[in-house]
Order: C-alpha cells, then sequence, then structure tokens
C-alpha cells in the first residue's frame, strides 16, 4: 500500500492496539495464608471447604488455591472431619419445593411425560393404597422389596388424573394392553393366530 501507513491484515496497524483487544495478564500469586487464629474460626463454623474459603473472602472455586487450603489445614493440624463433602445438603430441605400432588394428578397437553416416582408419591398422597390393583401384592415380593408400577388405564400416558392412574405389580401390568405401548401389537399377534 503506498499510503504510508503500515497495515495489519487489511486494517491499520493503529486499529490493532484497541484497547479490549490488550492480552491480560494472568496472576498466578496464591493469597498469602489467613491467620492461623482466623483460619481455625472459619474451619470450625464452615461444613465445607467452599464454606470456608468464602468466610476467608476467597474464591471457593479455584483449584489451586483449594490445595493451599489443605496445606494450611496440615500446617496448622485443624480438624475438618466435620465437613460434609458434597452431601452438604444431606438431610435439609431441598432447593425447589416438592410439587403437590393436585398439581401432578391432571391431564397435560403431553409435551412431557410426567416421572414414574412424581407419579407413585402422588397417588400415595392421595390415599391410594401401597399394593397392586388386580392382585393385591404388596410392596415386597418373596421377602425383597419390589416397586410397583404406575399404570395408564386409558394408555394415554399425557392423562395423569386419579382416576385414570392406578399401582400394578410388574407381572399385573405385564399382561394389561397398555403395557410398553404394546396393546396394539399384542392385539394384531393374537389376531394373525
Amino acid at each position: 500500500m503506498s499510503d504510508g501507513v503500515q497495515y495489519t491484515q487489511g486494517r491499520p496497524a493503529e486499529a490493532a492496539d484497541a484497547p479490549h483487544m490488550a492480552r491480560q495478564q494472568r496472576t498466578r500469586a496464591t493469597p498469602a495464608k489467613p491467620a492461623p487464629a482466623e483460619l481455625r474460626r472459619a474451619v470450625e463454623e464452615a461444613t465445607s471447604i467452599a464454606g470456608t474459603l468464602r468466610a476467608l473472602g476467597m474464591e471457593p472455586y479455584n483449584s489451586k488455591l483449594r490445595t493451599q487450603f489443605h496445606r494450611w489445614v496440615a500446617e496448622d493440624g485443624l480438624d475438618i472431619s466435620h465437613f460434609l463433602g458434597q452431601a452438604h445438603q444431606r438431610g435439609g430441605p431441598g432447593t425447589t419445593p416438592p410439587r403437590r400432588a393436585q398439581d401432578i394428578l391432571v391431564r397435560h397437553n403431553g409435551t412431557r411425560r410426567t416421572r414414574t416416582h412424581l407419579l407413585r408419591r402422588a397417588l400415595l398422597e392421595v390415599g391410594v393404597s401401597e399394593e397392586c390393583t388386580e392382585c393385591g401384592t404388596g410392596p415386597e415380593w418373596l421377602g425383597k422389596p419390589m416397586t410397583l408400577e404406575v399404570d395408564h388405564i386409558n394408555g394415554n400416558w399425557s392423562d395423569d388424573r386419579r382416576e385414570n392412574l392406578r399401582l400394578l405389580c410388574p407381572n399385573c401390568h405385564a399382561i394389561t394392553s397398555t403395557w410398553c405401548r404394546g396393546g396394539s401389537r399384542r392385539r394384531a399377534f393374537a389376531e394373525d393366530q
């Protein structure tokens, strides 16, 4: 180019020096170890490594810092056996409230199937006894636990109304016309015989 301006891939060179394109230097410095008393207090009050690091004003998702935390704990001889690890929610309330039975046992538009464990829980909440509707078998078979299956009586899995649902043992469910979407196939097979 003959205009006297230096170009970088078709643009003037000064355009490449835009502030938003400046390289950011990564800092590799690990925060200094907190005072032993401060670390001890944070460890005693927290139930997890992340909680301790937050109490110390540090980033809990920095893997280098978490490694450093273990060194600090070992150096100071602190006990972290009370930390719950990934069980920090165990025994506590879930993050989302459970859906109520009257919100589950409805006819819906059919875009998503309602999970079986929700249907089973909702049926038990509204007073359905935990036994097979056909043969009366309970939730135990030969001394071992058995899961009763939720059956849609009319075969339409988007119709979750109470009057369309029943609990069946696997044996009784397997011989229904609506089991595993096989009603039409079994009828066609029976007609061929």
